[in-house]
């Protein structure tokens, strides 16, 4: 009872003072804060050429903000490439430096190594601190900026004892398979060992030397292993292998080194990877020892090529290409990217040191119990590593193909089956086929 009455005692209080509570409260509210304006000024800095930067950091832009007295600024930058559509952070000290090894990475990966000025997109934002509260504000610039990088022809060829030393024969391209040289620096040819009668020597010319201008050529220096430009050292020599199907003659333009190889290549490579856990080498079968290799398997995430079955020695590394394609080297390197879950056809050319994968999106019968025109689809079952169908479709003769084409189709003995091989034949019935692909004249069919 007493707590009631003293609230409603409050109250009348309360409502007899009401002119004087506001006029006591009034000094208590707040006016509005007077706006702060900050604006930032940027211009670039001076051309960048990375194959003469000695400094340790190097200037990205010049900027300067327009705030109150006391005010402080710190900067961040960001670079794209070309169309806008990638772009990296670059770390900036007070005075707009960045370092200089990190801002070349971002520019060769954004933009690529051709030795070449770019011009280069730059966003800056400026955090402004004042009275302890952050403004950012943001403005564009541009970075002029050329890679560090030899000048790279898009072919080459070599000039020696083993055509005459005619400057304007081409029969011994050295090739990157066509990619863009600074993406994928490194040239091979391949020389038949039919041709190369002894010890050889040669120099190389680009393409624009063809014809008999012997300044650009490369020659040999006095590291071994690396070469000279411009025509400035001696000839490269190449020592004859006995029995050597062929010769691979390597050059990577980029970091100027070189190699050469006789080779004589055994009847197979092998594929290793993710499919298996790295645990098993699958066989790709070569019997023109040429060096080009097939088979047919599943992958599943990155791999790689190795001549032998038990060991990683001279094990071939992903350069450049796409999932499905690719130029390879014996010099170490990534692993072949993941072409995406399925089965393949695997090309391997471990003389010119490139792939190429064919995705097998299915696998059929056809024969004569339907006039040779339709396909029974076959499902292929990952756990035990064949292509399965139980149907009472297929009676009299009758194949295999890839893909509803006759471009990939099997036949012969079902305990190895070949590419193009003899029609099978079976008599009526309900059966289940399951046929195993590895490589030519080891693909094997089982009927139940």
């Amino acid at each position: 009872m007493k707590k009631i009455l003293s609230i409603m005692s409050m109250a009348l209080l309360m409502a007899g003072c009401t002119e004087d509570y506001k006029d006591w409260a009034q000094p208590f509210q707040n006016g509005p804060e007077e706006s702060v304006s900050v604006s930032i000024s940027v211009s670039p800095a001076a051309a960048i050429d990375f194959a003469t930067v000695t400094d340790e950091t190097v200037k990205l832009f010049s900027a300067s903000v327009s705030n109150p007295e006391g005010a402080d600024a710190k900067y961040q930058a960001v670079i794209t490439n070309e169309d806008g559509s990638k772009e990296q952070a670059i770390n900036i000290d007070e005075n707009c430096y960045a370092k200089t090894s990190e801002l070349e990475s971002a520019v060769n990966s954004l933009w690529g190594r051709r030795p070449v000025a770019r011009t280069i997109p730059v966003k800056v934002t400026a955090y402004v601190s004042i009275n302890g509260a952050a403004v950012a504000t943001t403005a564009n610039t541009t970075l002029t900026a050329t890679p560090n990088a030899p000048v790279i022809e898009d072919a080459y060829y070599i000039t020696g004892s083993i055509n005459g030393w005619d400057n304007t024969n081409t029969k011994y391209e050295l090739t990157n398979g066509g990619d863009d040289p600074y993406d994928n620096p490194i040239f091979t040819v391949m020389i038949p060992g039919a041709d190369v009668t002894g010890d050889f020597e040669f120099k190389v010319t680009p393409k624009s030397g063809l014809g008999g201008d012997w300044s650009k050529c490369l020659t040999a220096s006095d590291t071994e292993g690396v070469f000279a430009t411009n025509n400035a050292g001696g000839n490269l020599a190449v020592k004859y292998v006995e029995g050597a199907k062929f010769y691979r003659i390597q050059f990577d333009m980029m970091n100027q080194t070189w190699s050469a190889a006789g080779l004589s290549f055994g009847d197979f490579f092998y594929e290793i990877g993710n499919e298996s856990g790295w645990g098993t080498s699958h066989a790709l079968y070569g019997p023109a020892n040429d060096g080009k290799y097939t088979g047919f398997y599943y992958l599943d995430g990155e791999f790689k090529y190795k001549p032998n079955a038990d060991n990683w020695d001279n094990d071939l590394e992903y350069v450049s290409g796409t999932t499905t394609s690719g130029t390879l080297t014996d010099a170490g390197g990534p692993n072949c990217p993941d072409p995406g879950a399925g089965f393949y056809k695997i090309d391997l050319d471990a003389g010119a040191l490139n792939y190429t994968l064919t995705k097998i999106e299915s696998v059929s019968i056809i024969g004569g119990f339907n006039d040779w025109s339709g396909d029974v689809e076959m499902t292929y079952n990952a756990e035990a590593g064949c292509w399965e169908v139980t149907t009472d479709q297929v009676s009299g003769e009758y194949k295999f193909r890839a893909n509803h084409d006759w471009g990939i189709n099997w036949g012969g003995d079902v305990k190895g089956l070949t590419q193009d091989g003899s029609n099978l034949s079976i008599g009526a019935g309900t059966h289940t086929f399951k046929l195993y692909l590895s490589y030519n004249g080891a693909h094997k069919l089982t009927i139940e």
